[in-house]
């Protein structure tokens, strides 16, 4: 990394879940406009900061990252979904005839699934 990444990734973890607009960093770092332009396009292709829309202004800020301690998911925490054994899979999507959105199965796999997380 340069020197530039580095002072765009501190004023960004310092401007937290505020975000800064582009202009805000030059102003800040006295860096130009097409070379943060091209730093903010790497950072965001590399998943360490996100684009965040407010009204006609892009603001960015630091990607916040998973948490450690969290359990790893894996397969076995679809056990049961009704997605596997259903006969509708091949037409069930968006804009579809059958989509995850209204399949009742599903809904209710999903409500007991959560039912157990906050038991």
């Amino acid at each position: 990394m340069n020197d530039d990444t580095d002072q765009i990734l501190n004023a960004l973890r310092d401007a937290g879940e505020n975000g800064l607009l582009i202009g805000e960093l030059m102003d800040r770092l006295g860096i130009d406009s097409q070379e943060i332009t091209k730093i903010i396009d790497t950072l965001m292709s590399e998943g360490r900061i996100m684009q965040k829309q407010e009204l006609e202004k892009e603001r960015y800020i630091i990607k916040t990252p998973a948490v450690d301690d969290a359990e790893p998911g894996g397969l076995s925490d679809m056990n049961g979904c009704p997605c596997f054994h259903c006969l509708k899979i091949g037409r069930c999507g968006i804009r579809q005839p059958d989509s995850p959105v209204t399949c009742r199965e599903l809904e209710e796999w999903l409500g007991a699934d959560l039912g157990k997380a906050t038991s």
